[in-house]
């Protein structure tokens, strides 16, 4: 495919267990690569990212992964060959990134999502077997396996604002909010907005549940939170849109970082980078 498209001479690359990407990609942009592509899964692009930020150096991605959540926002076919056909014919776009650290977590970006509780706990769940068996039904599995977990108390501070109390299932973190099976999880989310979003998940009870699955189908405005999805005093589902949020757990959790666990602990912060990372994306009709 890059032969057909001009890309003569491309030296392939492999990551190791020791080092997803980020170092081979370094070591590329050292050497005056024009065009790094990425045959792989959210966290090797994740990887990659880390070292594109700020370069200018087109990303062209190629889903190899489980979720290949970067690609399905990008618009890029889920088959590797014709993806990378999609992004060759493409163009330069600039997206954001997310810049996310904590306790024990170092400062680290995100192209899609990162977040906390039954998310984070769900990915640590899943085993490579079952992924590499089921393909991304493995998380639906292991997600139904996490829903009694306790609930999570934080604090959220969002842009200076007054910090709200919370009680979560679950928070994520988003620059791009389409998921697997095309659903929009975090609907406002854009990865070239200049800015994230914030959900936060709490969900009681079996109607808490289907009203909470009701509101993430249900198209909303951008921006702001999201009303109570029960018609009541609680809110099942809530978003914010921000540039910088400080999340402080009660209690150390689980946390993931595009679809990576990281270790737990009780602290993430997170700030927008605009226009930070340079992707080729399918022009339209693709």
């Amino acid at each position: 495919v890059l032969e057909r498209h001009g890309h003569h001479g491309a030296d392939f690359v492999e990551t190791t267990a020791d080092d997803p990407g980020e170092g081979q990609t370094r070591g590329a942009v050292r050497d005056g690569a024009a065009l790094v592509v990425v045959c792989g899964g959210d966290g090797t692009v994740r990887a990659a990212a880390e070292a594109l930020a700020g370069t200018g150096i087109p990303l062209a991605v190629v889903p190899c992964g489980t979720g290949n959540l970067l690609a399905r926002n990008l618009g890029l076919p889920v088959e590797p060959e014709k993806a990378l056909a999609a992004a060759l014919r493409g163009t330069p776009h600039p997206i954001d990134l997310g810049r996310i650290e904590g306790d024990g977590l170092p400062p680290a970006h995100f192209t899609v999502m990162s977040g906390a509780g039954l998310d984070a706990a769900m990915l640590e769940s899943t085993s490579d077997r079952a992924k590499a068996r089921w393909g991304w039904p493995a998380y639906v599995v292991a997600g139904l396996r996490e829903l009694r977990a306790p609930r999570m108390r934080l604090t959220v501070g969002l842009d200076g604002a007054p910090p709200l109390r919370r009680d979560a299932r679950m928070v994520l973190l988003a620059n791009a909010g389409t998921v697997q099976g095309g659903a929009a999880l975090v609907p406002a989310a854009r990865p070239d907005d200049g800015l994230l979003d914030l959900m936060i998940l709490d969900p009681r009870g079996p109607g808490g549940w289907l009203s909470a699955v009701g509101s993430l189908l249900r198209p909303r405005p951008a921006g702001g939170p999201a009303p109570g999805v029960d018609g009541g005093a609680h809110r099942s589902v809530e978003y914010f849109t921000f540039r910088r949020a400080d999340l402080r757990f009660d209690a150390p959790q689980p946390r993931e970082l595009d679809g990576d666990p990281v270790a737990v602990g009780r602290r993430l912060t997170a700030e927008v980078r605009p226009g930070a990372l340079t992707v080729l994306v399918p022009g339209r009709g693709e």
